[in-house]
């Protein structure tokens, strides 16, 4: 007699929508009236945090978006995205993918930004410092440990990130910037004043203080990166699928041993 018992399988559960016969709701806002009404800004941020945004975080928003659209053949994401789309010029999906899978930590990573700045955050509350006094231990941690401070410096742009410069701009108009932000601002200085090294904050570093102050966590970040992204990895797949080059070749140098015949005591013919 089998005496195993059976294990109940949990079905699953959800707060983000809600799907039946004429029912679409998302956070529960019908979707009619969402497309009625909302901006995509608007309602990517309710689909992802749950509320509606005020007008100024949905503007700001909106700007973090527009930070990382494209970025050339400087970036992985549009080469990737052409070398798989030249394989596959009837879809493009399968392009968009492989520029996708190129977002992370060294392409783009807001989150890395975020996190250093939550840990920073805790150490001034927990010890009761100044925003100066924690930089200055976070940045003599970061130098002792030879790691590197995320969100800073980018080779095209070594006197200052535009996207980042203009970021800041929209997000301090709108009212989406507080001591968080600042926190990370002072972390930056004291990196260059202990360093001698004038590097800027980049995009990233900007993208991840401002998504903290907008309530983001990590995890949210790097999807709302990639959706950055998203729009030139659909532009360079589809633009690929219309060049006449396909299985575009990527020249590279081979250094292994050179030719050989194999072992006698491998050769079966």
């Amino acid at each position: 007699m089998d005496q195993t018992k059976s294990v109940p399988i949990p079905g699953w559960s959800t707060e983000i929508s809600e799907v039946g016969f004429h029912k679409i709701e998302i956070r529960g806002y019908a979707l009619d009236e969402i497309i009625r009404n909302l901006t995509f800004s608007e309602a990517i941020y309710l689909t992802i945090r749950g509320e509606l945004p005020s007008r100024n975080q949905a503007r700001v928003l909106d700007a973090v978006l527009c930070g990382i659209v494209d970025h050339g053949f400087f970036a992985p994401t549009g080469i990737a995205a052409r070398i798989v789309a030249s394989a596959n010029p009837d879809n493009i999906i399968p392009g968009v993918v492989g520029g996708i899978l190129t977002v992370g930590s060294v392409t783009v990573s807001p989150q890395d930004t975020a996190e250093l700045i939550r840990a920073a955050w805790k150490l001034k509350e927990e010890k009761g410092l100044s925003k100066e006094e924690t930089a200055e231990m976070i940045v003599e941690e970061a130098r002792t440990q030879k790691k590197r401070i995320p969100g800073l410096g980018h080779p095209l742009h070594p006197t200052g990130d535009p996207r980042a410069m203009a970021l800041e701009e929209v997000a301090r108009k709108n009212g989406v910037w507080g001591e968080k932000s600042e926190l990370y601002k002072a972390i930056h200085r004291i990196f260059v004043l202990k360093t001698g090294k004038d590097l800027p904050i980049n995009i990233d570093g900007m993208m991840g203080c401002i998504l903290t102050e907008m309530g983001f966590d990590s995890k949210e970040m790097a999807g709302i990166a990639a959706l950055s992204y998203m729009p030139g990895i659909i532009a360079h797949a589809v633009e690929e699928t219309k060049e006449q080059v396909r299985l575009r070749a990527v020249e590279g140098e081979y250094k292994g041993v050179p030719l050989r015949k194999l072992p006698g005591e491998y050769l079966r013919g």
